[in-house]
């Protein structure tokens, strides 16, 4: 196809909104641009209309979003610490956010992690807005926690993922307090809206050494579950790559590792939400700042990436 003035134009404004230009590291892959320089762990990725978000880990949830000259300023995109999280532990983290509807129309969907108050462990809650930005209202109890919560295990860092036959699941990690038993988990939620559990399956999709962080995505006729390794405090921190061939019932085997510290310049690359939008694959994931790449941070803050996902002629994924 022909492609005109006005369409290239589109084109190079996207990239340049998502890429800026001066905020790469020079060593890594050359798509990777860094977003602002503030504190934005755990990036939830989302893409609505012609915008893209991303809304970070802490109270409130900042979200910014692309604009015609870059991204908007943090703006709060949750008013209040939800009723049923610990208020003397009110950190909330990995926000993940979609769009669904309802009888009034679109709805906006976010699932986060928070203690629970009652339980004393980590759950997972849904929260609901009419704008993507937010304000998002959440729920006044939690959606899921671990079927074994009496026994402290949590359930955190929650993803969403829709399959082709319009199934909607809610993917999450679950441990026993972020020292044992990891486990990659899946539950269905209604089709809908995707805020409620349906049914009593639950799916291990994944079960690894200190895996966290999901994010599933559909390509080339497989499905594939990016998800962060190793410890998030230091630079050992990576993101690894596994496939199936279908999700709810699939066997995940593991394909790659995508991101480490080495191949991106960035210390610690983990934290990923991955999305297919217009035939493209892009990523955002955090990374420790002024990172000496030596295997040791040199701050405690991250910040927020974003870069391409392209795939080899034999379908595997990498990071462009």
């Amino acid at each position: 196809m022909r492609r005109t003035p006005l369409v290239l134009g589109i084109a190079a404004s996207l990239c340049a909104t998502l890429m800026p230009a001066g905020v790469a590291e020079a060593a890594g892959p050359s798509s990777v641009r860094r977003v602002g320089t503030e504190e934005f762990a755990d990036p939830g990725f989302a893409h609505f209309g012609s915008k893209y978000y991303l809304f970070r880990t802490g109270a409130g949830y900042g979200a910014r979003w692309t604009t015609s000259s870059g991204w908007s300023a943090v703006h709060k995109s949750m008013a209040a610490i939800p009723a049923w999280v610990d208020h003397s532990k009110p950190l909330l983290w990995a926000p993940e956010v979609f769009q669904s509807s309802d009888s009034r129309g679109a709805l906006y969907v976010m699932y986060f992690t928070g203690e629970s108050a009652s339980r004393h462990v980590h759950c997972i809650g849904v929260a609901t807005s009419r704008q993507p930005a937010g304000n998002y209202t959440p729920g006044a109890k939690p959606v899921v926690c671990s079927p074994w919560v009496s026994r402290g295990y949590e359930a955190i860092d929650p993803a969403a993922y829709r399959a082709k036959d319009g199934k909607r699941y809610l993917i999450y990690k679950s441990d026993y307090r972020n020292a044992s038993g990891f486990q990659i988990r899946a539950v269905q939620m209604d089709t809908q809206t995707g805020t409620r559990v349906v049914g009593n399956s639950i799916a291990k999709i994944v079960s690894s050494t200190r895996i966290e962080g999901p994010s599933v995505i559909a390509h080339g006729g497989k499905v594939w579950l990016f998800a962060s390794r190793g410890d998030y405090v230091n630079c050992s921190y990576n993101t690894d790559v596994w496939s199936a061939n279908t999700f709810w019932g699939g066997r995940f085997t593991r394909v790659k590792t995508l991101m480490t510290t080495t191949s991106t310049r960035l210390c610690g690359p983990g934290g990923a939400t991955v999305l297919n939008v217009g035939g493209i694959t892009r990523i955002a994931f955090h990374a420790y700042v002024d990172a000496n790449h030596n295997g040791v941070k040199d701050s405690n803050k991250r910040q927020a990436y974003t870069g391409v996902v392209k795939w080899t002629s034999a379908g595997n994924p990498y990071l462009g």
